[in-house]
């Protein structure tokens, strides 16, 4: 189980603007915060946090869990908050079945995904 990971950006109060956003019809929530480094929480402990750096910035893929619900407002909220469709919600069966999936870059270029298996 994973307890946290970073995503690393260059606009910091962009990203933290669109990461509380999208996230939030997932249940995170902004947790502690410092200069250049903001935390969300999942309702069940686990976190994300977003860093600014002055680095090179990779692409990086992050998904999600969540309810169709969740899902399909997560993914509105990413668009209204800046990000870029990647992927409406609704089934891909080349995943698997019972995959049902969204998909947005956020406004770096980071593949955010939510989906329930």
């Amino acid at each position: 189980m994973i307890d946290h990971l970073t995503i690393k950006v260059k606009d910091f109060d962009r990203e933290a603007a669109f990461y509380e956003a999208a996230l939030a019809p997932l249940g995170y929530a902004k947790g502690v915060e410092f200069p250049g480094a903001v935390q969300f929480v999942s309702e069940d402990g686990s976190s994300v946090w977003v860093s600014r750096t002055d680095g090179d910035v990779q692409p990086m893929h992050v998904a999600f869990t969540g309810d169709e619900d969740a899902i399909a407002a997560f993914h509105a909220a990413a668009l209204a908050a800046g990000g870029t469709d990647n992927g409406a919600p609704g089934p891909r069966p080349n995943y698997g079945p019972t995959y049902y999936a969204a998909f947005a870059h956020d406004p770096e270029g980071n593949n955010i995904e939510a989906c329930r298996h």
